[in-house]
């Protein structure tokens, strides 16, 4: 069962702080890849990437098939 993180209800800013902590947590536990839903906003998925790329986590775009979800990697 892979992992999910529900971003709706947050903040834009929120996210920025609490994503990379809940990434690296899992990471640590060695419970990726991980399943992001960010729903439809183009801005939610943007800081999702942004938060990924300065934490060299890794987004499989292939793999997934819904637009509302975003699948991180180590």
């Amino acid at each position: 069962q892979m992992i999910e993180i529900d971003l709706h209800g947050f903040k834009h800013e929120e996210v920025k702080e609490k994503l990379a902590n809940l990434l690296i947590l899992h990471y640590n536990m060695d419970n990726l890849p991980i399943r992001v839903i960010t729903g439809n906003s183009d801005k939610m998925k943007q800081i999702v990437k942004q938060v990924c790329e300065k934490y060299e986590f890794t987004i499989d775009n292939s793999w997934n098939s819904n637009p509302g979800a975003i699948i991180i990697r180590s």
